[in-house]
C-alpha cells in the first residue's frame, strides 16, 4: 500500500517512459524514468524530515514558553493575576462552557479582558429576579462578558463559576499555537511538489521542440549550401554530422542529437536517411520540420530543385526563429518587472525615510 501510494505521488512509470520514447525514440529508459523518481522520492523525504523538526521545534518551543495565565485555588477559586497600573490590559482568548439544566453544555470562544489595577471602584453587576426570567443564557452570557472587561478593582480578576441564574461556568484558557499554520504550509509545499511531477520531463519537451525550432533554419542554409555545392543529399547531411561531432557540439542540442542518431542508424544498419527524419518528425509533433521533413521525402532525387524548395523554407523558417526569441524577450521583459518594483519601493522608502522621521 506505501509503495503503491509513494508510486503515484512521484509519478506514473509508463507515463514517463512514453516520453522519453516520444522524445528520443525506442530504447530503454528505465534509468532515466528511475532517477526522476528517486528525485522526487528526495523532495518528499526532506519535506518531511524538516516539517517533523519545524513541528517538534514550535511544540517545544512553545510548551517552554506559554504559562498559563488562570491561577485555581485550593478552594477551586479561579483567578488571574491584574496588571500593575500603568501596564499594559492583558487579552486572553478563552473557552466558556455553561451546563444547563436540561444538562446540556452550551461552549463559547470569548476573550477576557483584564485591565490594570488603576482604580478600586467596583462596578455592581446586578440582575433581579423578574429580569433574569426575561434574559437568555446568551445574553446573560454577554453581560458577565462585558462586566469582566469593564472591572478595574483588586489586584487580582476572580472568575465567577456560576451565572446569577445558577447555571455552572467552566474556563479553559485557550493557548495559541503556530502548529496549524505550520502544518498547512507543509502540506501546501507537498501539493505544489504532487502537481508539479511531471514538470521536469514536460520542460524537456519544450526545450526539445525550441531546439527544433532554433536549429533547423541553421541546418536548412548549411544543407543548401552543400546541395549547390555538388553534394547528394545523404552526403551532405553526413558532411553537417561530422563538422558538428568534430567541434564536440552535437551533445549540447537535442536537434543535432537526434540527426547523430539517424546519421549512426544509416552507417551501421544501412538505414533510410528520409525514414529516420519522418520519425523524428512525428515524434517531436514540429509542423516546421514535418514539413522539411516532406518536402525532402517528395524531392530528394532533385539536386537543385531540392535545394530551391529549402532555400524558401529556410527564410520562412528564420521568421519564426525571430518571433521565438521576441517572444522570450517579452516574457524576460515580465520576469523583471517585479524586482524593478521592489527596488522602487526601496528607493522610494529610502527616499522618503527621512523625512517621515522628522514629521
Amino acid at each position: 500500500m506505501f509503495r503503491k501510494t509513494l508510486d503515484t505521488m512521484t509519478g506514473d512509470a509508463s507515463f514517463f517512459e512514453k516520453k522519453f520514447v516520444k522524445l528520443y525514440g525506442k530504447n530503454d529508459f528505465a534509468g532515466e524514468v528511475k532517477a526522476i523518481k528517486s528525485n522526487l522520492r528526495k523532495k518528499y523525504m526532506y519535506l518531511l524530515i524538516i516539517a517533523v523538526v519545524a513541528i517538534a521545534g514550535i511544540v517545544i518551543y512553545e510548551n517552554s514558553t506559554q504559562t498559563s495565565r488562570i491561577n485555581v485555588s485550593e478552594t477551586n477559586e479561579i483567578s488571574i493575576e491584574r496588571p500593575k497600573s500603568g501596564e499594559a490590559p492583558l487579552r486572553i482568548p478563552m473557552k466558556l462552557e455553561v451546563r444547563t439544566e436540561e444538562n446540556e453544555r452550551i461552549e463559547k470562544n470569548i476573550t477576557i479582558l483584564v485591565n490594570p489595577e488603576d482604580s478600586l471602584e467596583e462596578i455592581e453587576f446586578e440582575i433581579d429576579e423578574e429580569q433574569n426570567k426575561l434574559i437568555s443564557i446568551e445574553e446573560e452570557i454577554k453581560r458577565l462578558i462585558n462586566f469582566i472587561n469593564r472591572s478595574n478593582f483588586d489586584d487580582r480578576l476572580i472568575l465567577p463559576t456560576r451565572l446569577s441564574s445558577g447555571l455552572q461556568l467552566t474556563w479553559q484558557e485557550v493557548q495559541s499555537t503556530r502548529l496549524p499554520v505550520v502544518v498547512m504550509l507543509f502540506l501546501v509545499i507537498g501539493f505544489v511538489i504532487y502537481q508539479n511531477r511531471y514538470a521536469k520531463i514536460k520542460l524537456m519537451e519544450k526545450e526539445a521542440q525550441e531546439s527544433i525550432i532554433i536549429e533547423l533554419p541553421e541546418f536548412l542554409n548549411k544543407l543548401v549550401l552543400l546541395l549547390n555545392a555538388g553534394l547528394v543529399l545523404t552526403s551532405a547531411f553526413e558532411k553537417i554530422l561530422e563538422n558538428r561531432e568534430s567541434r564536440g557540439e552535437e551533445e549540447k542540442s537535442y536537434f543535432y542529437l537526434q540527426l547523430s542518431q539517424i546519421g549512426k542508424s544509416m552507417r551501421e544498419t544501412n538505414g533510410s536517411m528520409v525514414l529516420g527524419l519522418k520519425d523524428f518528425a512525428g515524434r517531436s509533433g514540429v509542423r516546421e520540420l514535418t514539413r522539411v521533413t516532406n518536402i525532402i521525402a517528395d524531392n530528394a532525387s532533385k539536386g537543385s530543385e531540392l535545394a530551391e524548395k529549402l532555400k524558401g523554407e529556410s527564410e520562412l523558417l528564420w521568421f519564426t526563429k525571430k518571433k521565438l526569441a521576441e517572444e522570450k524577450g517579452r516574457l524576460a521583459e515580465t520576469k523583471m518587472t517585479f524586482p524593478l518594483m521592489i527596488l522602487l519601493l526601496v528607493l522610494i522608502m529610502v527616499t522618503t525615510a527621512p523625512a517621515l522621521m522628522e514629521m
